[in-house]
């Protein structure tokens, strides 16, 4: 007669052990494809911000290097179109296909200010978009721009 070992004696994993090891396997796989997720939707949300802030900078630099006088109609060096009121202009225009809307305004520096000068103005851009999730976001980058004579 043949002799056969004790099956707590033979070797190997139980089935119960193997499905344990089964679940936190899969526990660890889904945890890390959450972590993917959050980083690809982060990722997403620099790559915008970045646009943003280089199309506002973008709008910013062409005002500087627009002759002061022609600042608030200066609509053919961006592309935009311009509405003024008193002595506020104020631009817009969609960028890369229409993901992006950016605001220029100009206008004189506000009453109070120590740099207060006929020859300057602010210039104030929002570039405005919608992140991942569809929530509206916006930066702004503002300069004062003067007269050289």
């Amino acid at each position: 007669m043949r002799r056969t070992r004790p099956i707590k004696a033979q070797a190997g994993f139980t089935i119960i052990e193997s499905m344990i090891a089964m679940f936190f396997l899969a526990y660890i796989v889904s945890q890390m494809g959450i972590v993917l997720m959050y980083a690809s939707r982060t990722t997403n949300l620099s790559q915008r911000v970045t646009r943003a802030n280089a199309l506002a900078e973008e709008a910013v630099e062409k005002s500087r290097n627009t002759a002061y006088n022609s600042l608030q109609l200066a609509n053919s060096a961006l592309g935009e179109a311009c509405s003024v009121t008193g002595a506020v202009a104020t631009c817009t225009s969609a960028l890369d296909g229409n993901r992006f809307t950016r605001v220029r305004t100009v206008s004189p520096l506000p009453a109070g200010t120590a740099l207060l000068s006929s020859n300057q103005s602010v210039v104030d851009v929002a570039v405005s978009f919608t992140d991942a999730r569809g929530n509206p976001q916006v930066i702004r980058v503002a300069s004062i721009v003067s007269r050289y004579y």
